[in-house]
C-alpha cells in the first residue's frame, strides 16, 4: 500500500514539475507579442521608425514605410532600441561629437564625416567600445 501510494505522489510530482518547466518555457514572447504589447501594431512601430531612421538619397517617409512594411518584426523591434540608444546618448549629432572626442579627432573634418554615414547601431557600438577603452 506504502509503495503505490510513494509511486502516486512522485508521479504527481513528477507531472507538476513537468507543466512548471513548460509554463517557463512558454513565457518568452514572440517578436509580434512585443510589437503589439509595446505599440499596438506594426504600423504604429513603422511610423516610430521613420521619424528616426535615415532616408536614402531621394526616398521619402512614405517609400521607407513602404520598405520596413516587409520588414521582420525582430528587425524592426531592434532598429527601435538603436533607435532608443542612440537618443539616450544626446542624438546623432551629439554621439558624433562624443567619438570624435574620443578618439582625439574632433578638429578633423574629414573624419567627423564620415562618422556622419555610420548606421546608428555602429555610432553606438564604437561610442560603447570608445568609452570602456577609456576608462581603463
Amino acid at each position: 500500500m506504502e509503495d503505490t501510494v510513494a509511486a502516486s505522489f512522485s508521479y504527481q510530482l513528477l507531472l507538476v514539475v513537468n507543466n512548471e518547466e513548460k509554463l517557463s518555457m512558454n513565457n518568452k514572447q514572440s517578436p509580434l507579442q512585443i510589437v503589439k504589447e509595446k505599440f499596438g501594431s506594426k504600423e504604429k512601430l513603422i511610423e516610430s521608425l521613420t521619424g528616426v531612421l535615415q532616408l536614402d538619397e531621394g526616398e521619402s517617409k512614405e517609400e521607407l514605410a513602404k520598405r520596413l512594411k516587409y520588414v521582420a518584426n525582430a528587425k524592426l523591434l531592434h532598429l527601435s532600441s538603436m533607435a532608443e540608444e542612440v537618443k539616450a546618448l544626446g542624438g546623432r549629432d551629439a554621439l558624433v561629437t562624443k567619438i570624435s572626442e574620443l578618439k582625439g579627432q574632433a578638429k578633423d573634418s574629414d573624419f567627423i564625416a564620415k562618422l556622419k554615414t555610420y548606421s546608428n547601431g555602429r555610432l553606438a557600438d564604437l561610442h560603447k567600445s570608445l568609452s570602456r577603452k577609456a576608462k581603463a
